[in-house]
């Protein structure tokens, strides 16, 4: 990258023959035109190009699922820091190869949180506290010294608070489900919070994002119609609340499986002890009994004597 200074080609942009014209910071500067080949990126290059892709996708997922609740007012530099924030939330993944990574909702609130769709507004809130309850919604609590993060412009009299909960799922860059909660304060208000009544879904994770509005009226009337009145940055991004399984009990099943399982003692006392008899002894009756059959008794016959 060279700065171009030449009289000639100043004011030149974009590809000329072997080199490539163009301005950074309001500077010119000339680079010469890269050569690319079947065989120039490594594999490595190619899965981290695949990856920074899947953050592309998963950043304009992001962005066309909260341009369906509002238009944040957005600069010049909204998509490409996005884009760069998720794309280091994916990299936190350690589990699965490079090339293979998934997101994580731990990785995203630790690279989105905080994230100001612009970085002109003048507004921006510490110390929020965004919490999961047990049913499953969202309680976004602002401290009690919230209005003093703040430089309203002349004029303002109300503050309107609009906060979106927006269910991603990162597998098929789709969102899932949406809540949102909207209330307009005055100024000078002390301690406030907004409730996020969630569904739960099945879901990568939940990304909580709160727009600030400055205005003259309760009446959405914005003051100046600036910029600088308007502001959407992430306060947290939370687990999904998935929905509960339902499990059917079978309790015959569960019945027959116990009397299979019996401990070897158990086995062994069956054994040993005296086998009971099948079936009771029947009753004699004296009439079923036929009487003993007479024996006859044979004389013996007379010796004979010989007489001479």
């Amino acid at each position: 990258m060279a700065q171009n200074s030449n009289i000639i080609t100043q004011g030149l942009s974009g590809r000329v023959g072997g080199l490539i014209f163009y301005e950074r910071d309001g500077k010119p500067f000339c680079r010469k035109m890269p050569q690319y080949g079947p065989d120039s990126m490594s594999a490595a290059s190619k899965q981290s190009s695949r990856e920074f892709a899947k953050a592309s996708k998963a950043a304009k997922s992001i962005r066309s699922a909260l341009n369906g609740v509002w238009q944040p007012v957005k600069e010049e530099t909204t998509i490409y820091r996005l884009n760069k924030a998720v794309y280091a939330a994916l990299r936190e993944d350690t589990l699965h190869p490079r090339g293979k990574r998934v997101f994580s909702p731990a990785a995203l609130h630790q690279h989105l949180k905080d994230f100001r769709y612009n970085k002109k507004a003048v507004m921006t809130i510490g110390g929020i506290d965004t919490i999961r309850q047990e049913d499953g919604s969202i309680l976004l609590q602002l401290p009690a010294n919230w209005q003093h993060w703040l430089h309203p412009p002349k004029g303002t009299r109300y503050i309107q608070l609009h906060a979106a909960a927006l269910d991603m799922d990162f597998d098929n860059n789709t969102c899932v489900g949406t809540a949102s909660a909207a209330n307009c304060i005055s100024l000078g208000e002390k301690k406030h919070s907004l409730l996020l009544p969630a569904i739960a879904v099945k879901a990568t994770a939940t990304i909580v994002v709160l727009q600030l509005r400055f205005l003259h009226s309760d009446m959405s009337v914005q003051v100046n119609n600036s910029v600088r009145s308007e502001q959407a940055f992430v306060t947290a991004v939370l687990a999904p609340a998935l929905p509960l399984e339902e499990k059917q009990e079978r309790p015959s099943k569960a019945l027959r499986i116990a009397r299979k399982k019996r401990s070897a003692a158990a086995i062994l006392e069956t054994s040993l002890s005296p086998t009971p008899a099948p079936f009771p002894p029947l009753p004699i009756e004296t009439h079923s009994i036929a009487p003993p059959l007479p024996v006859k008794k044979y004389k013996k016959p007379p010796t004979l004597v010989n007489v001479e």
